[in-house]
């Protein structure tokens, strides 16, 4: 075999192949095909460059060049940590609103069921108490809110008593409670009135309470004139002389009294021009008895600490089956719903004052006798 120059004598290598006949065209340098050789880039060596071929066969791949970014991995971990408190601080906000809806429901579901279960008349007070329970209950709620706006603006009441007639009144509260802007002024009895009959009337009524009597509201001071005006209705079927009427006329004939607001002489000596006649008798239970069953009534100033803690005038209606009496007193609803024995009230008096209509006096006064 004969070779050319050495510059084109191929480079051999025991047990591999050499192709003659193929030349690079750059050079004059043959281009080897090894079998199972890694194929790199141009510089590299084909062996012995420490990287390990790919585990299957076939070709091998070309490395390429990248550049290295060391802060990549804590970029990487910056971002993760990010997104992690941003998913913690939804899942956060997710919770309040969550827990939020829950009470608001919770409160809606507890409202709509209270709403459900609320006493149609007054929800202040449980349901399934009855309508008349249910009326004096409010009743009551009604006046401890006033009495503690009483309390609230007791400054503005010149008359400590309308105080103290609230305290122990509760029926007297609403009357109370307007009276500092009330007007001074007497209004009309307009109920109906039937002769025989003896309407209960009390000091403290909006219709003539705020009306001056001896320098004080009559609500505290006029027992006498409501008195003698529940006596004029019965007598007479007549509502034209209210306790109001009844409180000037006494002031006018300057028969007042500091202890109970009206004297006993009045009665004695100024009911002719109201149509009536009044007989005095000495204060014991028969008397009592007695002109009561002639058809009269009885007036009489009860002194303090018998029937109430001040001295006052009541008014003794009638005789109950059992022998008690019916007594109308204008200061006290407590008195005027029990009965009375005749002793109890005859010992609380001197002098029992019978009133009746003019014309039926002289009776009365036999039947005493």
């Amino acid at each position: 075999m004969s070779y050319g120059d050495r510059g084109d004598r191929p480079r051999m290598d025991s047990g591999r192949s050499v192709d003659l006949s193929r030349r690079s065209s750059r050079g004059s340098r043959p281009r080897t095909t090894l079998g199972g050789s890694y194929h790199g880039p141009r510089g590299t060596s084909s062996r012995g460059s420490g990287l390990k071929p790919p585990s299957r066969g076939g070709a091998g791949y070309p490395l390429r060049e990248r550049s290295i970014n060391f802060q990549s991995g804590r970029a990487r971990r910056t971002l993760g940590n990010r997104r992690l408190l941003i998913l913690g601080a939804l899942a956060v906000v997710l919770v309040i609103l969550l827990v939020v809806g829950i009470s608001s429901c919770m409160r809606a579901c507890s409202a709509d069921q209270q709403a459900s279960d609320a006493n149609p008349v007054d929800a202040r007070v449980a349901a399934g108490v009855s309508e008349e329970l249910t009326g004096e209950f409010s009743a009551a709620l009604n006046r401890g809110e006033k009495l503690a706006s009483i309390a609230a603006n007791a400054d503005k009441y010149a008359d400590e008593g309308l105080l103290e007639l609230a305290l122990s009144q509760p029926e007297a509260i609403d009357f109370v409670a307007a009276y500092p802007d009330a007007e001074k002024t007497a209004q009309p009895y307009e109920d109906s009135v039937t002769e025989g009959t003896v309407p209960e009337l009390y000091c403290w009524d909006s219709r003539w309470g705020a009306v001056d009597f001896v320098g004080r509201p009559l609500a505290i001071t006029g027992s006498g004139p409501t008195a003698l005006s529940m006596a004029y209705m019965g007598l007479t079927g007549s509502a034209d002389k209210t306790p109001a009427d009844m409180a000037q006329l006494v002031s006018e004939a300057e028969q007042t009294d500091e202890v109970s607001g009206m004297s006993g002489e009045f009665l004695e000596n100024g009911l002719a021009d109201l149509g009536l006649s009044c007989s005095t008798y000495t204060s014991n239970a028969d008397n009592l008895s007695q002109v009561l069953d002639a058809g009269t009534y009885v007036l009489i100033e009860t002194s303090a600490g018998s029937l109430t803690d001040a001295a006052h005038w009541v008014i003794v209606v009638s005789e109950n089956e059992d022998g008690s009496l019916v007594v109308y007193d204008p200061t006290s609803p407590e008195v005027s719903a029990r009965p009375w024995d005749p002793a109890t009230l005859a010992s609380s008096t001197t002098t029992l004052y019978a009133l009746s209509a003019a014309d039926a006096g002289t009776e009365a006064d036999t039947a005493a006798e």
